[in-house]
This record gives structure tokens, C-alpha cells and sequence, in this order.
């Protein structure tokens, strides 16, 4: 086993594609976007502000992402956590290794979701850290954000694997030095040599 599991957290530790969908369709009302949802999503593990450049949205981005934002926040309940999910992170802690989540999300807006989500009665567990970009730390595909969790936790890349479920998630662990595990559950296709189907699987010998 790792000392280190980092995971993203939109299509490997929750299913948000409904809230996301309901919070562009805001957008789109709001904002008169024609961009579809099924561009939008081939973005998602970028940060917002990338995603708008990405898609050439380049005005207003500011009142857009408050727009977004205020849609997500309304529809939280729109987001679900992956069946199996608190029960892996569990185990993994009982075991001694660490947790952390590396997201695209900005801080305030992974505070609201994992502070709302329950499962069968239960949350999600405390992580060791939790990373979001900020100045001085870009986002992914960047090896930003995993590295600066890395020294936080301590930890050598070595001994880390993050688990992502987009291409950008890929390329972030490669330019970090840490083993890679594509959630192939989540939203995105990433050619890669480790592939599980439930979140499980990422603790099998």
C-alpha cells in the first residue's frame, strides 16, 4: 500500500455532473451562452476560469463563475457520493495511510459540498489535507497542487498514487513523479496502466 492517497474529487469521490449541468444551464440562461453542457464537461478537472478560456468565454467571466457558483450551491443536492466511497476512505485510514483530496474546485465551493454530503447516514471521513487551487498554487494539469500535498502530508511521491478520472488528472501525476489510477467510473477516457471500476478496487494487493 501507499503512505499517500490523493483523489480528485468530482467523478472519483462524487457524482456533481447533475449539479454541474443544472448550474451551466444557469449560465447559459443567464449569460445568453450557447455553448452546450457536453463541451462544458469535456473540460471538467480544470479550474472554472480555464474551462471559460478553454471554451472561449472571455468576457464577464467573473459574474459568470458567481452565476455558476450560486447555481451550484442551490442544487447540492443534486450531488451524490460514489457507492463504496466511505467505506475505502475508512479503511484506508484504519490502515495508517493518509488522505487527501486535489480538486479544480475552488475552496468555498468544496467546503459547501463536502460539508452537505451524507450517505446512508453517514459522511465522508476527515482528509489529512485538502487542496484547491489559490494564487501561487495552479491548477491541473499543473503538479501544483500534488506537490505542495505531498510536502503537507509528508510524504515522498514514492509512496503516493493519486486516483483521477480525466486526462488532466493524468498529467498532473506524471509532471508530480506519483503513481497514477483512473477512476474509470467517473467522466473521462484516460489511457493509462491502472484502471478500476469502483473506488474498492484502489486497495487491492
Amino acid at each position: 500500500m501507499k503512505k499517500l492517497y490523493a483523489f480528485d474529487l468530482d467523478g472519483v469521490i462524487i457524482d456533481s455532473l447533475p449539479n454541474m449541468e443544472i448550474a451551466w444551464g444557469v449560465v447559459r440562461l443567464n449569460h445568453k451562452i450557447e455553448v452546450p453542457f457536453s463541451e462544458y464537461a469535456k473540460q471538467i478537472g480544470k479550474p472554472f476560469f480555464d474551462i471559460l478560456d478553454e471554451l472561449g468565454i472571455v468576457e464577464d467571466q467573473q459574474q459568470i463563475k458567481k452565476t455558476y457558483d450560486d447555481a451550484s450551491t442551490m442544487s447540492l443536492d443534486n450531488v451524490k457520493i460514489y457507492p463504496g466511497v466511505i467505506e475505502t476512505l475508512n479503511a484506508l485510514k484504519e490502515a495508517g495511510c493518509k488522505i487527501a483530496i486535489c480538486t479544480s474546485k475552488d475552496m468555498t465551493r468544496v467546503k459547501h459540498v463536502l460539508a452537505s454530503l451524507i450517505m446512508d447516514g453517514e459522511k465522508l471521513p476527515e482528509f489529512d489535507h485538502v487542496c484547491a487551487p489559490k494564487s501561487g498554487l495552479r491548477g491541473k494539469p499543473s503538479p501544483d497542487q500534488l506537490l505542495y500535498t505531498m510536502a503537507f502530508c509528508n510524504v515522498d511521491p514514492i509512496d503516493t498514487v493519486y486516483i483521477g478520472d480525466m486526462q488532466s488528472d493524468y498529467e498532473c501525476a506524471q509532471r508530480a513523479g506519483v503513481d497514477f489510477i483512473h477512476a474509470n467510473y467517473g467522466y473521462g477516457q484516460v489511457k493509462c496502466e491502472v484502471s478500476v471500476d469502483q473506488i474498492s478496487q484502489v486497495i487491492l494487493p
